[in-house]
């Protein structure tokens, strides 16, 4: 079964190979194909053994099959070509006719050598064919680019709409917001922010809350209405800060005594606005430990808005080491930033 298959696998591939010999040199197949047709007479005596079938008689019947099919496919070929020439010669309307059903390239080919005014017709229809496919192919490109750009439009459509309505929404709820916020406002009593610095940081909080919310209005599209609620609440804000952070700092100094009591420390505030907080410890006879105290709450005393810190090692000391703080006005609506660094907000 196996040398079977390998015979036949070698009788294929061989006429294969002569087939092809024969479509594309038909006169070179003629002579391949005859050779082929002789070797059965070699094979008589002699196995061919570049086939490897070992058998003489089956040989010689592979070698006459492939050499007959090689030699009548391009005999054929050949005298079909040496036809054609010679209807060429002899008729060239019957030549033109019977090449255009048969290979439309080279009819036209010939017709402009044969057929000048005919080819300039023809080759007109096919330029006018050529152009109508191209048209058409425009227009299909045209459509397809005109439904993309209908459905990116109407994407975009739907992106903007979702946009706007999660906008619409924000302003909403930060309207909202702000009429809660301007409703408890005129209620909050500094009292409630002066006990102790826990308390008076809590006071401070809830002044960059309520900067915070303020900030929000700059990146929302309000109307109007809403742009005067908001200026609204900016008064109400400013009117507290200016009451709750002076009274704020008064009380810093009775907080800090507080905490300085067990160490046998003292604070104050005092100047106009209590705007000057005084530290006063035994600890503060070393320089560095005034730069490590001042850095430790330097962020809070900006926050209260203190424009300087003085140390002293003892209270009668008539020297003393000090800090001035560069910070905004109790009026001044800011958002605080790392380090003590803050921005005054418009």
């Amino acid at each position: 079964m196996k040398a079977f298959l390998k015979g036949f696998g070698i009788v294929v591939a061989l006429t294969i190979a002569g087939m092809i010999l024969a479509t594309v040199a038909p006169k070179i197949g003629v002579w391949v194909g005859l050779v082929f047709l002789a070797i059965p007479l070699v094979a008589v005596f002699k196995p061919l053994p570049q086939l490897h079938l070992g058998h003489r008689a089956f040989s010689a019947s592979v070698a006459f099959f492939v050499g007959l099919l090689t030699t009548a496919a391009s005999y054929g070929l050949v005298s079909d070509t040496q036809r054609l020439a010679d209807l060429r010669a002899t008729d060239p309307a019957a030549y033109l006719a019977e090449l255009e059903d048969r290979d439309q390239t080279k009819w036209l080919s010939e017709l402009e050598d044969l057929a000048p005014e005919r080819y300039a017709i023809e080759a007109a229809k096919v330029a006018e064919a050529e152009a109508a496919r191209k048209a058409e192919v425009e227009a299909a490109d045209a459509a397809r680019k005109a439904e993309a750009e209908a459905a990116a439009a109407a994407r975009a459509e739907e992106v903007a709409a979702t946009r706007q309505a999660e906008q619409a929404a924000k302003v909403a709820s930060y309207i909202e917001q702000l009429d809660r916020e301007m409703a408890s406002i005129p209620g909050v009593q500094a009292s409630k922010y002066t006990g102790d610095v826990a308390t008076i940081n809590t006071g401070l909080l809830l002044i960059g809350a309520w900067a915070l919310l303020y900030e929000e209005g700059n990146a929302l599209d309000l109307n109007d209405e809403a742009r005067q609620k908001r200026q609204k609440f900016r008064q109400l804000l400013v009117r507290k800060q200016m009451e709750l952070l002076p009274i704020m700092r008064d009380a810093y100094g009775p907080a800090m005594r507080q905490q300085l009591w067990e160490a046998d420390g003292s604070a104050r505030t005092i100047g106009a606005g209590y705007r000057t907080v005084e530290f006063v410890s035994a600890a503060f006879a070393r320089n560095a430990n005034i730069k490590q105290i001042h850095l430790e709450i330097r962020e809070n005393l900006m926050m209260l808005r203190f424009t300087r810190a003085q140390y002293k090692w003892i209270k009668q000391a008539s020297e003393f080491s000090y800090y001035d703080m560069d910070v905004p006005k109790d009026s001044d609506i800011v958002k605080w930033e790392r380090d003590g660094g803050y921005r005054v907000l418009d």
